[in-house]
C-alpha cells in the first residue's frame, strides 16, 4: 500500500524595528530541525519446536525467522504408529496486526509401487503423471489447537477447531487466527497479535491426534495424544505428500473489519492479504481472464469456475475510467468470449455461457487475449495510454493442443513470451494435481506469478489473495 504523507511547514515572519541610531537591525530566529516522518513496519516471524517419536527433531526446529528454507515437517520413513508434534509460534513486529494461515497440498503421490503395496493397492502404477493418486495424505491425522505454551494438549484446550486427514484440511482454504471476528487463542473477537515483547501464543501442531478427540495429559515429547496405526495396510507404502504452510499478518490500525476470508461482516469482500493495488497497476488495468473449458473439467467444477471468476470481476470494481476487462476461454480451439468492457454485467453473463469439452489448447487462448490487449481503443471509450495489461491464465491440465502434440506445450509458452514482450504480465492458476507446476511458472512471468491451488473449491480464494500491483 503507497500511502503519500504530506506536512504543512507554517513559515514565522519577523518584522524588524529599523533604529535611526545604527545600521543594524533587530531580529530572532527560531529552527525546528530535521522534522521527521517514518513509516511504521508489520514484520512477521515464525519458529518451530518438532518432536518426532518422542525425541526433539533439530531439523524441523528453528529460531524466529522468515520461512524459505523452513519445514515444520520433513520425514521421509513414516511408518503407521509414528507420531510427531510441532509448536509453531508467531512474533510481529512492530505494530499490532491481524494474522490468518493455510495450508495447501501440492502432492499426494504412490511415488513408487513395491510388491506389498500392489497386493492392498492394485491401482498402484507408478511411475506416472498422477501426483493425487497416493494414500498417505488420507491416513495422516492432524490436530490442531491453540496451546497455552508447554507443547502439549491438555484439559480445557480445544483439539477440535482443526482436525481431521491431511488431504481434508489441507485445501489452501484460508483459516483466520485472529481477525475482526474469530480469535483462536479464545480472546475476543476482534483482539488482534500484539507487537514484541509482549509473547504471541503458541500453535501448535502435529501429524498424528487422539482419533477419539479426547483431551489426554501428556508430556512435550508426545504432544498430549496418541496415534493407532493398527488397522493400516500396505497402501501407503512408499507414498509422498507435500504441502505448502503459509502464514500472514495485515495491519490492524484503520483495518477495523479484517476477515481472513476477504468479507465483511455482512459478506461482501473487501480485504485480501495481499498490498492493496496502486493506482496506475490495479485501478487502471486492462485485464484479461483466459479459462480453461477442455474437458477434463467436469460439471461442478465448469460451475466452480464460472463462480470464482464472476466474483473476480465483481471484486475488480470495473469502470469507464478505471479497470477494464474481457476474457477468452480455450478447448481444442480457442474463442474471444468478450471484448474488454467496463461493464460487469456483460462480462459475467458472458463466463455463464462457457461450456467444456475437449483438448487443451492454451497457445490459441494466449493468442486471442494478445490480440484484445493490443487492438486500439480496447473497444471501450476510455483513452488507453498508461493502462497496464494484465493476462491470468486459469488451468486444470497440460496443453495438447494444436497438433503436433508434442509441441503443443512449447508453442503455448512461446505466445506467453510474446505476451510479455507486448508489455503484458501473465499471471498462472494451476489446478489439481495434473498440472505441470514447473512448465506453468515459465508461462507466468515467474514463479511469484505462478499460483497452485488443489482445487476448484479453492479458485476463488486464489483470486482474490491475487496482487494485479507492479
Amino acid at each position: 500500500m503507497k500511502k503519500i504523507l504530506s506536512s504543512l511547514t507554517i513559515l514565522s515572519l519577523t518584522l524588524a524595528l529599523a533604529i535611526g541610531f545604527s545600521r543594524a537591525f533587530f531580529s530572532d530566529t527560531e529552527t525546528s530541525k530535521d522534522n521527521k516522518l517514518t513509516a511504521g513496519k508489520i514484520d512477521l516471524l515464525v519458529d518451530n519446536t518438532s518432536y518426532y517419536n518422542g525425541v526433539k527433531n533439530e531439523g524441523t526446529t528453528f529460531t524466529p525467522s522468515d520461512l524459505p528454507e523452513k519445514y515444520f515437517f520433513n520425514f521421509t520413513d513414516l511408518k503407521p504408529d509414528d507420531y510427531g508434534e510441532d509448536t509453531i509460534s508467531l512474533h510481529v513486529d512492530d505494530n499490532d496486526a491481524w494474522a490468518c494461515m493455510k495450508i495447501t497440498k501440492t502432492a499426494d503421490d504412490d511415488n513408487t509401487c513395491t510388491e506389498p503395496e500392489k497386493i492392498d493397492d492394485p491401482s498402484c502404477l507408478e511411475p506416472d503423471n498422477d501426483t493425487d493418486d497416493g494414500e498417505l495424505g488420507d491416513n495422516l491425522l492432524f490436530v490442531f489447537w491453540a496451546d497455552d505454551g508447554d507443547n502439549v494438549l491438555e484439559v480445557g484446550e480445544d483439539p477440535t477447531w482443526r482436525k481431521g486427514s491431511a488431504s481434508s484440511l489441507f485445501d489452501g482454504t484460508v483459516w483466520p487466527l485472529a481477525d475482526s471476528s474469530f480469535n483462536v487463542w479464545g480472546e475476543a473477537s476482534g483482539t488482534r497479535l500484539a507487537p514484541n515483547p509482549r509473547p504471541v501464543a503458541e500453535y501448535p501442531l502435529g501429524p498424528a491426534g487422539d482419533n477419539n478427540g479426547n483431551n489426554i495429559a501428556g508430556e512435550p515429547e508426545d504432544g498430549g495424544f496418541f496415534c493407532d496405526g493398527e488397522t493400516l495396510n500396505n497402501v501407503t507404502q512408499t507414498d509422498i505428500f507435500l504441502a505448502d504452510v503459509e502464514f500472514w499478518a495485515e495491519q490492524r490500525r484503520h483495518n477495523d473489519n479484517f476477515r481472513c476470508d476477504g468479507t465483511t461482516p455482512s459478506g461482501t469482500p473487501t480485504n485480501t492479504p495481499t498490498p492493496t493495488p496502486s493506482l496506475v497497476a490495479c485501478q487502471q488495468a486492462d485485464v484479461i481472464l483466459v479459462l480453461d473449458r477442455s474437458g477434463s473439467i467436469d460439471g461442478t467444477e465448469l460451475a466452480t469456475l464460472k463462480t470464482a471468476a464472476k466474483t473476480f470481476i465483481d471484486d475488480l470494481g470495473l469502470s469507464a475510467s478505471g479497470i477494464h476487462a474481457g476474457f477468452s476461454s480455450f478447448a481444442t480451439t480457442a474463442s474471444l468470449n468478450q471484448h474488454l468492457t467496463d461493464n460487469g454485467t456483460t462480462v459475467k453473463n458472458a463466463i455463464d455461457l462457457l461450456p467444456s469439452s475437449g483438448f487443451t489448447n492454451l497457445k490459441e487462448g494466449i493468442d486471442l487475449a494478445i490480440g484484445e490487449h493490443a487492438n486500439p481503443g480496447d473497444n471501450h471509450d476510455r483513452e488507453d495510454v498508461g493502462s497496464p495489461d494484465k493476462m491470468i491464465i486459469i488451468t486444470d491440465g497440460h496443453p495438447n493442443r494444436p497438433l503436433p502434440e508434442s509441441t503443443a506445450d512449447d508453442v503455448a509458452k512461446a505466445s506467453a513470451d510474446a505476451a510479455r514482450s507486448a508489455g503484458a504480465e501473465v499471471y498462472v492458476v494451476g489446478i489439481g494435481s495434473d498440472v505441470n507446476a514447473s512448465y506453468l511458472q515459465t508461462v507466468a512471468n515467474d514463479a511469484g506469478h505462478y499460483y497452485p491451488v488443489s482445487g476448484y473449491g479453492g479458485l476463488q480464494t486464489v483470486l482474490q489473495n491475487l496482487d494485479l500491483c507492479d
